[in-house]
């Protein structure tokens, strides 16, 4: 047998199956056994989380001769077989972002009254039907809100909000949520068990987070991943084939700038460019290394969905350092910082320059008689952290410090 990716290979063949839709499941389960199919759905939601796959289920469903008490087909019955290997002429697919036209919508509406050649139902699944143009729905609406017994239709969309008013009156409409990172990773995890894959738990879920709540995304990279490290998901190997920095990297850089060294952050940031690192992905991470900080200070068991579990308590315990006004502000700089490398030929010097901004913020937050030198001036390397006393003899005057902390301000100001 040719080889089939994980995406079409462990795609759900029952609403038992499918991972993170728990509203959309048990309502259509629950229609099945009422017998109260509607004769029109929409599903719409981000890519990769079911609407598709739920469609076939529903239509394999209607269909099935021995429905199970959960509402499931059988998988066993001839209908549900030839469902099962895509042999079954009830379901009928059009993908609206290549038929979109007036034609292509007239084919089915002159053949919807033609009763199924085999089973109870006749399926329509629209996929992408966003793309229908204004003159095809139009063209459909009469056959969508009075098809003929048989006929059951499906339209799936990412973007809802391009279907006309007059086609969603006409359906019931089912909002599929983006799947979490934990239901992601327990799934790859079951994959890889399948497949004999050795696969660490931190390394899953750093797939699950790179998924960004797509299932079939993070098959396709788990596949991809799997290929490219001989079958070994290990955390390390994924780090680097992911080029993405540890954890640990930004936990560093984060300190340096809570302890106003701005000179260590520049050192710290210029060794990973020299890495290999681009600049708007050191950005982009220490921007989620200063949410994640500053979510773990109000709202711990959020974490779950962007950090590894053995990461959470480290986060946790290092938010008590931080104040919140640091973070909050130092989050506003990166996503200026943001902001700016895409208009910017330069973008590392506009990262460059946001952790100078952020590395003052100390300075700026605290009283300015008891603002203390830059490292640059100290004497020693081994100086106290900004939270405890400062020695007289490093504390700036207080005219010059008032006159640096507004200097400060206008930089914000004008950031």
């Amino acid at each position: 047998m040719a080889y089939l990716v994980s995406a079409r290979k462990y795609r759900p063949g029952t609403f038992s199956e499918v991972v993170g839709q728990p509203f959309v499941v048990n309502t259509l389960r629950n229609a099945l056994r009422h017998q109260r199919v509607a004769h029109a759905y929409l599903f719409f939601g981000p890519r990769g989380v079911g609407k598709t796959t739920c469609a076939r289920i529903l239509a394999k469903a209607v269909n099935c001769t021995q429905l199970t008490p959960e509402g499931d087909p059988c998988g066993e019955c001839s209908s549900c077989r030839r469902f099962s290997e895509g042999k079954s002429l009830n379901l009928i697919e059009l993908d609206a972002a290549s038929h979109n036209s007036v034609d292509d919508i007239r084919l089915i509406t002159d053949q919807v009254y033609l009763a199924p050649p085999e089973g109870r139902y006749k399926v329509y699944i629209i996929d992408e039907a966003h793309m229908l143009t204004t003159a095809a729905f139009n063209a459909f609406l009469k056959t969508l809100e009075e098809p003929p017994p048989h006929a059951l239709f499906i339209l799936a969309t990412t973007e809802k909000h391009k279907i006309p008013p007059t086609i969603l009156s006409r359906c019931q409409r089912f909002d599929f949520k983006r799947i979490s990172t934990e239901e992601i990773a327990n799934h790859l995890r079951k994959v890889a068990e399948k497949e004999n894959i050795h696969a660490e738990t931190a390394a899953l879920f750093l797939i699950a987070i790179k998924a960004e709540g797509g299932l079939r995304d993070a098959l396709s990279l788990f596949d991809q991943l799997v290929s490219r490290t001989g079958g070994q998901l290990t955390y390390e190997a994924i780090l680097q084939v992911l080029e993405t920095l540890d954890y640990e990297a930004y936990f560093k850089l984060g300190e340096e700038l809570r302890q106003w060294q701005g000179e260590a952050a520049l050192q710290t940031l210029h060794a990973y460019l020299k890495s290999g690192y681009d600049a708007s992905t050191l950005l982009q991470g220490l921007l989620e290394h200063f949410r994640n900080l500053l979510v773990a200070k109000y709202e711990p068991q959020a974490l779950s969905e962007s950090v590894p579990p053995h990461y959470r308590q480290r986060y946790i315990q290092e938010s008590e350092a931080y104040s919140e006004a640091f973070l909050i502000h130092g989050i506003d700089l990166l996503l200026e910082g943001e902001r700016r490398q895409q208009y910017s030929r330069s973008p590392e010097i506009v990262l460059e320059t946001t952790l100078l901004k952020i590395a003052l913020l100390p300075m700026a937050l605290q009283a300015p008689s008891t603002i203390p030198l830059p490292s640059s001036a100290r004497s020693t390397a081994g100086e106290p952290a900004l939270s405890s006393p400062t020695p007289s003899s490093q504390v700036v005057k207080p005219e010059k410090a008032l006159f640096r902390a507004r200097n400060l301000e206008e930089v914000k100001k004008k950031s």
